[in-house]
Protein backbone atom coordinates (compact mmCIF):
# COMPACT_ATOMS: atom_id res chain seq x y z
CA UNK A 1 0.00 0.00 0.00
CA UNK A 2 0.91 3.58 -0.46
CA UNK A 3 1.26 5.12 2.99
CA UNK A 4 1.61 8.32 3.84
CA UNK A 5 2.79 9.96 7.93
CA UNK A 6 2.24 13.30 8.92
CA UNK A 7 5.25 14.03 11.22
CA UNK A 8 8.89 13.00 11.08
CA UNK A 9 9.54 12.83 14.87
CA UNK A 10 10.58 9.63 16.64
CA UNK A 11 7.37 7.96 16.09
CA UNK A 12 7.05 9.18 12.44
CA UNK A 13 10.04 7.81 11.38
CA UNK A 14 9.48 4.68 13.92
CA UNK A 15 6.59 3.52 12.16
CA UNK A 16 8.07 4.92 8.64
CA UNK A 17 11.28 2.26 8.94
CA UNK A 18 8.40 -0.44 10.26
CA UNK A 19 6.21 -0.18 6.68
CA UNK A 20 8.86 0.37 4.64
CA UNK A 21 10.42 -2.98 6.12
CA UNK A 22 6.88 -4.22 5.57
CA UNK A 23 6.88 -3.56 1.84
CA UNK A 24 4.59 -0.42 1.96
CA UNK A 25 5.86 2.40 0.00
CA UNK A 26 6.10 5.47 2.35
CA UNK A 27 6.09 9.18 2.63
CA UNK A 28 7.05 11.38 5.03
CA UNK A 29 5.28 14.76 5.28
CA UNK A 30 7.04 17.28 7.68
CA UNK A 31 6.15 20.94 9.02
CA UNK A 32 10.10 22.15 9.20
CA UNK A 33 11.83 23.29 6.67
CA UNK A 34 14.86 21.53 7.95
CA UNK A 35 15.36 18.65 10.01
CA UNK A 36 17.18 19.97 13.17
CA UNK A 37 17.68 18.09 16.85
CA UNK A 38 16.47 19.51 19.74
CA UNK A 39 15.81 18.04 23.42
CA UNK A 40 18.52 16.61 25.55
CA UNK A 41 18.50 12.93 27.03
CA UNK A 42 15.72 10.27 26.30
CA UNK A 43 15.66 7.05 28.10
CA UNK A 44 14.79 3.74 25.96
CA UNK A 45 13.22 0.97 28.05
CA UNK A 46 13.53 -2.95 27.52
CA UNK A 47 9.87 -2.77 25.94
CA UNK A 48 11.14 0.19 23.22
CA UNK A 49 14.57 -1.12 22.28
CA UNK A 50 13.19 -4.44 21.59
CA UNK A 51 11.45 -2.83 19.08
CA UNK A 52 14.32 -0.96 17.11
CA UNK A 53 16.77 -3.78 17.34
CA UNK A 54 13.82 -5.93 15.84
CA UNK A 55 13.81 -2.98 13.01
CA UNK A 56 17.60 -2.70 12.89
CA UNK A 57 18.01 0.48 14.25
CA UNK A 58 20.48 -0.56 17.18
CA UNK A 59 22.95 -0.48 14.32
CA UNK A 60 22.80 3.37 13.80
CA UNK A 61 22.80 4.41 17.17
CA UNK A 62 24.09 1.70 19.52
CA UNK A 63 27.57 3.24 19.98
CA UNK A 64 25.38 6.86 21.50
CA UNK A 65 23.77 4.31 24.19
CA UNK A 66 24.57 3.89 27.81
CA UNK A 67 23.39 0.88 29.84
CA UNK A 68 22.46 3.02 33.15
CA UNK A 69 23.04 0.27 36.07
CA UNK A 70 20.45 0.68 38.43
CA UNK A 71 18.06 3.81 39.61
CA UNK A 72 18.37 5.45 42.20
CA UNK A 73 15.96 7.55 44.33
CA UNK A 74 17.42 9.92 46.80
CA UNK A 75 16.19 12.76 49.28
CA UNK A 76 15.81 16.43 48.45
CA UNK A 77 17.99 18.21 50.34
CA UNK A 78 20.72 16.40 50.98
CA UNK A 79 20.93 13.06 48.41
CA UNK A 80 20.47 10.46 50.99
CA UNK A 81 19.64 7.42 49.15
CA UNK A 82 16.32 6.17 50.03
CA UNK A 83 16.24 3.12 47.72
CA UNK A 84 18.12 1.51 44.83
CA UNK A 85 16.84 -0.77 42.13
CA UNK A 86 18.95 -2.24 39.41
CA UNK A 87 18.17 -1.82 35.58
CA UNK A 88 20.81 -3.22 33.60
CA UNK A 89 20.63 -6.65 35.00
CA UNK A 90 16.80 -7.39 34.59
CA UNK A 91 16.70 -5.37 31.26
CA UNK A 92 19.37 -8.03 30.28
CA UNK A 93 18.50 -11.51 31.86
CA UNK A 94 14.35 -10.73 32.59
CA UNK A 95 13.50 -8.38 29.79
CA UNK A 96 15.60 -9.82 27.00
CA UNK A 97 16.95 -6.54 25.51
CA UNK A 98 18.59 -3.50 27.22
CA UNK A 99 17.71 -0.21 28.71
CA UNK A 100 19.40 2.75 27.21
CA UNK A 101 20.02 6.49 27.66
CA UNK A 102 20.97 8.44 24.34
CA UNK A 103 20.56 12.09 23.42
CA UNK A 104 17.48 12.61 21.26
CA UNK A 105 19.22 13.90 18.39
CA UNK A 106 21.26 10.82 17.90
CA UNK A 107 18.14 8.79 18.19
CA UNK A 108 16.41 10.96 15.73
CA UNK A 109 19.87 10.91 13.12
CA UNK A 110 19.68 6.94 13.34
CA UNK A 111 15.95 6.74 12.68
CA UNK A 112 16.00 9.18 9.93
CA UNK A 113 19.11 7.22 8.16
CA UNK A 114 17.36 4.18 8.87
CA UNK A 115 14.32 5.16 6.98
CA UNK A 116 16.01 6.84 4.20
CA UNK A 117 17.79 3.63 3.48
CA UNK A 118 15.04 2.20 3.33
CA UNK A 119 13.60 4.66 0.75
CA UNK A 120 11.11 6.25 2.76
CA UNK A 121 10.43 9.85 0.93
CA UNK A 122 10.55 12.88 2.82
CA UNK A 123 8.92 16.08 2.17
CA UNK A 124 10.55 19.28 4.36
CA UNK A 125 8.41 22.46 4.72
CA UNK A 126 5.11 20.86 3.89
CA UNK A 127 3.17 21.63 6.99
CA UNK A 128 -0.37 20.01 6.40
CA UNK A 129 -3.33 22.62 6.68
CA UNK A 130 -6.04 20.12 5.54
CA UNK A 131 -6.73 16.52 5.76
CA UNK A 132 -9.38 14.65 3.51
CA UNK A 133 -9.40 11.34 5.85
CA UNK A 134 -12.33 9.70 3.17
CA UNK A 135 -10.11 9.86 0.07
CA UNK A 136 -7.72 9.98 2.15
CA UNK A 137 -5.75 13.00 0.80
CA UNK A 138 -4.10 16.19 2.59
CA UNK A 139 -3.14 19.40 1.32
CA UNK A 140 0.10 21.38 2.45
CA UNK A 141 0.57 25.37 3.18
CA UNK A 142 2.26 24.88 -0.28
CA UNK A 143 -0.95 23.74 -1.87
CA UNK A 144 0.94 20.97 -2.83
CA UNK A 145 -1.81 17.49 -2.38
CA UNK A 146 -0.83 14.03 -1.58
CA UNK A 147 -3.30 11.27 -1.82
CA UNK A 148 -2.40 7.94 -0.51
CA UNK A 149 -4.22 4.44 0.80
CA UNK A 150 -3.57 5.13 4.15
CA UNK A 151 -2.67 8.33 6.57
CA UNK A 152 -0.93 7.99 9.77
CA UNK A 153 -0.55 10.99 11.72
CA UNK A 154 2.24 11.57 14.36
CA UNK A 155 1.80 14.95 14.15
CA UNK A 156 2.86 15.44 17.92
CA UNK A 157 1.22 17.29 20.53
CA UNK A 158 -0.61 20.18 18.69
CA UNK A 159 -2.05 17.27 16.35
CA UNK A 160 -4.15 18.53 13.69
CA UNK A 161 -4.84 14.99 12.72
CA UNK A 162 -6.27 14.71 16.10
CA UNK A 163 -9.31 17.28 15.87
CA UNK A 164 -10.14 15.43 12.64
CA UNK A 165 -10.49 12.13 14.07
CA UNK A 166 -12.29 13.66 16.94
CA UNK A 167 -14.46 15.71 14.85
CA UNK A 168 -13.75 18.65 18.04
CA UNK A 169 -10.75 20.61 18.98
CA UNK A 170 -8.49 18.40 21.32
CA UNK A 171 -5.71 20.95 22.37
CA UNK A 172 -3.30 19.91 24.81
CA UNK A 173 -3.90 20.13 28.87
CA UNK A 174 -0.97 21.33 30.70
CA UNK A 175 0.04 20.08 33.61
CA UNK A 176 1.31 22.91 35.58
CA UNK A 177 5.03 22.02 35.23
CA UNK A 178 7.93 22.48 33.20
CA UNK A 179 11.64 21.34 32.69
CA UNK A 180 14.54 22.72 32.90
CA UNK A 181 17.10 20.88 29.93
CA UNK A 182 20.46 21.30 31.04
CA UNK A 183 23.40 18.78 29.07
CA UNK A 184 26.86 19.74 29.08
CA UNK A 185 30.14 17.90 28.86
CA UNK A 186 30.96 15.35 31.52
CA UNK A 187 34.74 16.56 31.71
CA UNK A 188 34.12 19.83 32.76
CA UNK A 189 33.08 18.90 35.91
CA UNK A 190 35.60 16.61 36.34
CA UNK A 191 38.19 17.43 39.11
CA UNK A 192 35.22 18.04 41.74
CA UNK A 193 35.51 15.06 44.39
CA UNK A 194 31.46 15.68 44.92
CA UNK A 195 30.57 15.03 41.51
CA UNK A 196 33.14 12.27 40.12
CA UNK A 197 30.06 9.56 41.35
CA UNK A 198 27.69 11.63 39.44
CA UNK A 199 29.86 11.91 36.03
CA UNK A 200 31.73 8.64 36.12
CA UNK A 201 28.70 5.55 36.97
CA UNK A 202 25.55 5.06 34.56
CA UNK A 203 22.51 5.18 36.65
CA UNK A 204 19.27 6.86 36.87
CA UNK A 205 19.61 9.44 39.72
CA UNK A 206 16.68 11.16 41.02
CA UNK A 207 16.22 13.98 43.63
CA UNK A 208 12.48 13.92 45.13
CA UNK A 209 11.15 16.80 46.69
CA UNK A 210 8.41 18.72 47.03
CA UNK A 211 6.52 19.25 43.93
CA UNK A 212 9.56 18.77 42.29
CA UNK A 213 12.35 16.74 40.93
CA UNK A 214 15.57 16.18 39.74
CA UNK A 215 17.12 13.34 37.21
CA UNK A 216 20.83 13.02 36.01
CA UNK A 217 22.48 10.51 33.65
CA UNK A 218 25.09 9.72 31.60
CA UNK A 219 25.24 9.92 27.27
CA UNK A 220 27.59 8.58 25.33
CA UNK A 221 27.56 12.09 22.92
CA UNK A 222 28.92 12.19 19.09
CA UNK A 223 32.61 13.39 20.32
CA UNK A 224 32.73 13.18 24.45
CA UNK A 225 30.48 11.52 27.18
CA UNK A 226 27.74 14.34 28.71
CA UNK A 227 26.02 14.84 31.40
CA UNK A 228 21.98 15.23 31.32
CA UNK A 229 20.14 17.01 33.96
CA UNK A 230 16.39 17.18 34.16
CA UNK A 231 14.63 19.34 36.60
CA UNK A 232 11.11 19.13 37.07
CA UNK A 233 9.06 22.10 39.03
CA UNK A 234 6.08 23.65 38.95
CA UNK A 235 5.58 26.53 36.05
CA UNK A 236 6.20 29.87 36.14
CA UNK A 237 7.08 30.50 32.08
CA UNK A 238 5.55 33.87 30.84
CA UNK A 239 1.95 32.31 29.36
CA UNK A 240 1.57 31.19 25.69
CA UNK A 241 5.35 30.65 26.05
CA UNK A 242 5.96 26.69 25.52
CA UNK A 243 9.90 26.45 24.51
CA UNK A 244 12.63 28.94 25.48
CA UNK A 245 16.19 28.98 26.34
CA UNK A 246 16.96 30.58 29.59
CA UNK A 247 20.12 30.98 31.36
CA UNK A 248 21.31 29.07 34.77
CA UNK A 249 20.38 31.49 37.09
CA UNK A 250 16.84 30.98 37.52
CA UNK A 251 17.30 27.03 38.00
CA UNK A 252 19.69 27.89 40.85
CA UNK A 253 17.38 30.08 42.73
CA UNK A 254 14.38 27.43 42.10
CA UNK A 255 16.58 24.88 43.08
CA UNK A 256 18.88 26.86 45.75
CA UNK A 257 18.05 24.54 49.15
CA UNK A 258 18.02 21.44 47.29
CA UNK A 259 21.17 18.41 47.38
CA UNK A 260 24.52 21.34 47.69
CA UNK A 261 25.77 19.00 44.55
CA UNK A 262 23.32 20.53 42.32
CA UNK A 263 24.19 23.93 43.16
CA UNK A 264 27.69 23.17 43.06
CA UNK A 265 27.09 21.57 38.84
CA UNK A 266 24.98 24.57 37.90
CA UNK A 267 27.64 27.05 38.36
CA UNK A 268 29.09 25.39 35.57
CA UNK A 269 25.91 26.06 32.98
CA UNK A 270 25.22 28.93 31.38
CA UNK A 271 22.10 28.23 29.04
CA UNK A 272 19.32 25.71 29.88
CA UNK A 273 16.16 24.73 27.30
CA UNK A 274 13.08 25.73 29.07
CA UNK A 275 9.82 23.43 28.15
CA UNK A 276 6.32 23.47 29.87
CA UNK A 277 4.45 20.28 30.16
CA UNK A 278 1.19 19.27 28.89
CA UNK A 279 -0.63 15.85 28.65
CA UNK A 280 -3.65 14.90 26.52
CA UNK A 281 -7.00 13.59 27.62
CA UNK A 282 -7.71 9.97 26.96
CA UNK A 283 -9.73 9.76 23.85
CA UNK A 284 -11.77 6.98 22.63
CA UNK A 285 -11.19 6.35 19.20
CA UNK A 286 -7.29 6.74 17.19
CA UNK A 287 -8.94 6.31 14.19
CA UNK A 288 -11.26 8.36 12.21
CA UNK A 289 -14.63 6.83 11.08
CA UNK A 290 -13.36 6.59 7.37
CA UNK A 291 -10.68 3.88 8.29
CA UNK A 292 -8.16 5.38 6.21
CA UNK A 293 -6.64 7.79 9.37
CA UNK A 294 -5.40 7.28 12.51
CA UNK A 295 -3.50 8.53 14.68
CA UNK A 296 0.03 7.45 16.43
CA UNK A 297 2.24 8.60 19.17
CA UNK A 298 1.44 11.61 21.19
CA UNK A 299 -0.49 13.26 18.75
CA UNK A 300 -2.97 9.93 20.11
CA UNK A 301 -1.53 10.16 23.97
CA UNK A 302 1.10 12.59 24.41
CA UNK A 303 1.61 11.78 28.51
CA UNK A 304 3.44 12.77 31.32
CA UNK A 305 7.23 12.56 31.42
CA UNK A 306 7.59 11.22 34.86
CA UNK A 307 7.99 7.50 33.60
CA UNK A 308 10.06 8.24 30.79
CA UNK A 309 7.49 6.36 28.34
CA UNK A 310 6.48 8.82 25.74
CA UNK A 311 8.51 7.76 23.47
CA UNK A 312 8.43 4.30 24.01
CA UNK A 313 4.43 3.99 23.42
CA UNK A 314 5.20 5.71 20.34
CA UNK A 315 7.71 3.07 19.49
CA UNK A 316 5.07 0.46 20.61
CA UNK A 317 2.49 1.44 18.20
CA UNK A 318 4.94 1.83 15.08
CA UNK A 319 5.34 -2.12 15.62
CA UNK A 320 1.69 -3.50 16.60
CA UNK A 321 0.62 -0.98 13.43
CA UNK A 322 2.99 -2.06 11.21
CA UNK A 323 3.18 -5.94 12.12
CA UNK A 324 -0.29 -5.65 11.23
CA UNK A 325 -0.10 -3.73 7.84
CA UNK A 326 2.84 -6.37 7.21
CA UNK A 327 0.68 -9.89 8.06
CA UNK A 328 -2.93 -7.45 6.29
CA UNK A 329 -1.60 -5.86 3.66
CA UNK A 330 -4.55 -5.09 1.28
CA UNK A 331 -6.53 -1.65 0.86
CA UNK A 332 -9.59 -4.47 1.71
CA UNK A 333 -8.12 -5.43 5.07
CA UNK A 334 -7.53 -2.12 6.54
CA UNK A 335 -10.95 -1.82 8.38
CA UNK A 336 -10.21 -4.65 10.02
CA UNK A 337 -5.80 -3.44 10.45
CA UNK A 338 -6.84 -0.37 12.27
CA UNK A 339 -9.69 -1.57 14.68
CA UNK A 340 -7.22 -4.13 15.82
CA UNK A 341 -4.35 -1.47 16.08
CA UNK A 342 -6.87 0.66 17.93
CA UNK A 343 -8.00 -2.81 20.33
CA UNK A 344 -4.07 -3.98 20.45
CA UNK A 345 -2.71 -0.22 22.06
CA UNK A 346 -5.53 1.90 23.95
CA UNK A 347 -5.55 0.70 26.63
CA UNK A 348 -2.03 -0.02 27.15
CA UNK A 349 -0.79 3.80 26.93
CA UNK A 350 -3.71 4.78 28.86
CA UNK A 351 -2.86 2.60 31.59
CA UNK A 352 0.85 3.59 31.50
CA UNK A 353 -0.48 7.35 31.10
CA UNK A 354 -2.23 6.96 34.41
CA UNK A 355 0.68 4.88 36.24
CA UNK A 356 3.12 7.92 35.11
CA UNK A 357 0.43 10.40 36.50
CA UNK A 358 0.78 8.05 40.04
CA UNK A 359 4.56 8.36 40.08
CA UNK A 360 4.35 12.53 39.78
CA UNK A 361 2.72 12.65 42.90
CA UNK A 362 4.09 10.07 44.74
CA UNK A 363 7.90 11.57 43.75
CA UNK A 364 7.09 14.77 44.20
CA UNK A 365 4.77 14.92 47.98
CA UNK A 366 5.38 17.80 50.36
CA UNK A 367 7.12 16.99 53.23
CA UNK A 368 5.27 15.65 56.25
CA UNK A 369 3.71 12.36 57.91
CA UNK A 370 2.95 11.17 54.29
CA UNK A 371 6.63 11.94 52.88
CA UNK A 372 8.26 10.44 55.94
CA UNK A 373 6.20 7.01 55.96
CA UNK A 374 7.33 6.88 52.24
CA UNK A 375 10.96 7.79 52.95
CA UNK A 376 10.87 5.22 55.84
CA UNK A 377 9.32 2.59 53.63
CA UNK A 378 11.94 3.21 50.63
CA UNK A 379 14.92 2.71 53.45
CA UNK A 380 13.56 -0.86 54.37
CA UNK A 381 12.74 -1.76 50.65
CA UNK A 382 15.63 -1.74 48.47
CA UNK A 383 15.39 -3.29 45.40
CA UNK A 384 12.67 -4.88 43.56
CA UNK A 385 9.45 -6.10 45.04
CA UNK A 386 6.08 -7.72 44.60
CA UNK A 387 3.47 -5.07 46.23
CA UNK A 388 6.48 -2.35 46.25
CA UNK A 389 4.86 0.48 47.11
CA UNK A 390 7.32 2.68 44.33
CA UNK A 391 5.86 1.56 41.15
CA UNK A 392 9.87 1.61 39.91
CA UNK A 393 10.54 -0.78 42.34
CA UNK A 394 7.39 -3.13 41.66
CA UNK A 395 7.74 -6.20 40.32
CA UNK A 396 4.68 -6.90 38.89
CA UNK A 397 4.55 -3.23 37.39
CA UNK A 398 7.88 -3.68 35.91
CA UNK A 399 7.07 -7.18 34.34
CA UNK A 400 4.14 -5.44 32.84
CA UNK A 401 5.74 -2.67 31.52
CA UNK A 402 9.46 -3.37 30.49
CA UNK A 403 8.67 -7.03 29.79
CA UNK A 404 5.77 -6.04 26.84
CA UNK A 405 6.49 -7.65 23.87
CA UNK A 406 4.88 -5.98 20.85
CA UNK A 407 5.73 -8.56 18.26
CA UNK A 408 4.15 -11.32 20.96
CA UNK A 409 1.19 -9.58 21.23
CA UNK A 410 1.01 -9.79 17.42
CA UNK A 411 1.66 -13.17 17.33
CA UNK A 412 -1.56 -13.59 20.26
CA UNK A 413 -3.32 -11.63 18.20
CA UNK A 414 -3.11 -13.86 15.09
CA UNK A 415 -3.55 -16.93 16.80
CA UNK A 416 -6.72 -15.78 17.86
CA UNK A 417 -7.52 -14.83 14.50
CA UNK A 418 -6.39 -18.25 13.08
CA UNK A 419 -8.80 -19.83 15.92
CA UNK A 420 -11.81 -18.14 15.11
CA UNK A 421 -11.45 -18.67 11.31
CA UNK A 422 -10.71 -22.17 11.74
CA UNK A 423 -14.04 -22.64 13.94
CA UNK A 424 -15.70 -20.40 11.47
CA UNK A 425 -14.89 -23.26 8.54
CA UNK A 426 -16.00 -26.40 11.21
CA UNK A 427 -19.17 -24.45 11.69
CA UNK A 428 -19.40 -23.96 8.34
CA UNK A 429 -18.48 -27.47 7.36
CA UNK A 430 -21.17 -28.89 9.88
CA UNK A 431 -23.79 -26.65 8.35
CA UNK A 432 -23.08 -28.12 4.95
CA UNK A 433 -22.86 -31.96 6.12
CA UNK A 434 -26.73 -31.14 8.44
CA UNK A 435 -27.86 -29.76 5.05
CA UNK A 436 -26.61 -32.85 3.02
CA UNK A 437 -28.12 -35.43 5.50
CA UNK A 438 -31.80 -33.31 5.13
CA UNK A 439 -31.60 -33.34 1.55
CA UNK A 440 -30.52 -37.41 1.52
CA UNK A 441 -33.16 -37.93 4.48
CA UNK A 442 -36.05 -36.14 1.74
CA UNK A 443 -35.00 -37.81 -1.14
CA UNK A 444 -35.35 -41.03 1.10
Amino acid sequence: MHIIIIGCGLAGLTVSIALAKAGHTVEIIEAAADISYIGAGIQISPNSSRILRKLGVDKYIEKYCTDPVDLRMMRWQNGQILVECPLKEPAHNDYKSPYWHIHRADLHRGLLEAATELGCKIYLDSRVVKIDPYKPSMTTKNGDTYTADLIVASDGLHSMAREVVMDKPGPPVPTGQMVYRVTLPAKKLQGIPELEELITVPRNNHWIGPHGTILSYLLEGVNETLINFVFTCDVTMAEGVNQKIGNSAEVRERFKSWDPRIGKMLEYVDEVLEWRLYTHEEIPSWVHPSLKLCLIGDAAHAMTPYLAQGAAMGIEDSAILAGLLEKYPSKETLPKVLMAYQRLRIKRAAKVATASISSRYFTQMPDGEKQRERDEYLLSHPGIWKGHMNIRSRQEFLDELFGYDAYAQLEEYFAEQDGQKEEEEISKNVGMEQSSLQSLSLTA
